[in-house]
């Protein structure tokens, strides 16, 4: 697809990053033919963004930063043939060669932090709070300035109960696109889901202690399609997943990952997964070992619905708001 003259240039890591970029963008109302979109290449990217302008970038996981820097060449060449006239992120470290490009060309920036941050900005929210141009979207309200409160991806979604129609016949496991191995959640599922249940797996980059061999991805249709037709989802803490399942009408079961065991870089999915226990979007399992059939049950008797989310005037990009 043809890019458009001063486009607004989107860009965000995979994984949940990308799931709430495509959230962010749609309360903004951004047209298509306004947006380009710089992403790695990976199954869920390019399932989603086969009709949009997109150039494809060096993929950077969680925390690599130095290998994130070493794009920065490539940043700066790219904006400067785009020319955007914003750029829009919500992290992660993908983002920040993009980050200080814009900076460098004087850009205005809007930066989303992660609903996975409720507490303090992650290190690429902080490293946007240092550059010029930029106006900052806190995930919840009372964080300090130059931080505003601005879009709630969670608010748009309503929950009801039908305790009298909770089955447990198709089960459908997502541990999303992070390279940090998971194999606690596989082997917490499998003592939990009784023989006969179907079980469709997205395991990324994990084996459970069987050694038996799962799927590792699903295109974005694919996974949508699984969590729709199944009458639970399980998911480890990532916000993608979660968005994807509540998007999908269901409730999930989540298992937050661990920075002591090695399943990511800090602990921010427990404070996270507590969170939206508490508005009551997920069904929460902290510790995996008390994982039970008991959860599944209340998960598989509620249901979600979707009302639009519509970003305030201040923040439409045709004129951004930015210092």
């Amino acid at each position: 697809m043809a890019t458009a003259l001063d486009p607004v240039l989107l860009t965000s890591s995979v994984g949940g990053h990308f799931n709430e970029l495509e959230l962010v963008v749609e309360a903004l109302e951004i047209p298509r033919h306004e947006r380009h979109w710089v992403v790695p290449r990976h199954i869920q990217t390019d399932d989603r963004l086969a009709r949009e302008s997109v150039t494809w970038s060096p993929l950077v996981q969680s925390g690599e930063y130095r290998k994130a820097l070493r794009n920065l060449r490539f940043a700066v060449r790219l904006h400067r043939r785009l020319r955007p006239r914003l750029v829009v992120s919500t992290g992660a470290a993908q983002a920040t060669p993009h980050l200080v490009a814009a900076a460098l060309l004087r850009t205005p920036i809007l930066y989303v932090e992660s609903v996975a941050r409720l507490d303090s900005p992650s290190v690429t929210g902080r490293l946007a709070a240092l550059l010029p141009r930029t106006r900052l979207l806190a995930p919840q309200p009372g964080w300090p300035e130059p931080w505003e409160h601005g879009l709630d991806t969670f608010s748009t979604f309503e929950v009801v109960s039908d305790p009298d129609d909770a089955q447990v016949r198709r089960v459908m496991v997502a541990l999303g696109s992070e390279h940090f191995p998971f194999p606690r959640a596989v082997d917490a599922v499998l003592g939990t889901v009784p023989a006969g249940v179907d079980v469709t797996w997205q395991v990324g980059d994990t084996v459970g202690s069987d050694g038996a061999d799962r799927n590792r991805w699903l295109t974005g249709r694919e996974m949508s399609s699984a969590m729709s037709t199944a009458d639970v989802v399980i998911t480890h803490g990532g916000a993608g997943s979660i968005l994807t399942a509540l998007t999908a009408g269901k409730v999930p079961v989540v298992l937050p990952r661990r920075a002591a065991h090695g399943e990511h870089v800090d602990d921010h999915q427990v404070r996270m997964v507590q969170g939206l226990a508490e508005r009551g979007l997920v069904v929460a399992v902290p510790q995996l070992e008390d994982l039970s059939f008991e959860h599944l049950l209340e998960a598989a008797a509620l249901t979600v619905s979707r009302r639009g989310q519509q970003a305030r005037p201040g923040l439409r990009p045709a004129m951004p708001d930015v210092a």
